[in-house]
């Protein structure tokens, strides 16, 4: 038995019930990705982009972080990332 239904419009959208939105903790800018598993059914994934939705998620001991540091941290790796890519196509000659 569905815990939510919901009805597909002409332009392929639909609007998710306040139940679910509630018991799945989605709220206005997060994410859904709608993956499929083992079985081949589809399942609705709740992804968020904040910090606090990522507390715990890897292994950190030194002292807190804040959301500045974070912010840091990933653009550097961005930068790292990308001269990684530049690197290897230019000894692949692309």
């Amino acid at each position: 038995m569905p815990i939510a239904s919901a009805k597909v419009t002409s332009k392929g959208q639909i609007t998710l019930p306040a139940k679910l939105r509630d018991q799945l903790g989605i709220k206005p800018g997060d994410r859904l990705d709608f993956e499929r598993n083992r079985d081949g059914k589809v399942e609705l994934v709740a992804r968020t982009e904040r910090f606090e939705d990522l507390r715990g998620v890897l292994p950190y001991d030194g002292p807190p972080l804040t959301n500045e540091d974070i912010v840091e941290m990933v653009r550097q790796a961005r930068a790292e990332m990308g001269q990684r890519v530049l690197d290897g196509l230019k000894r692949s000659g692309k």
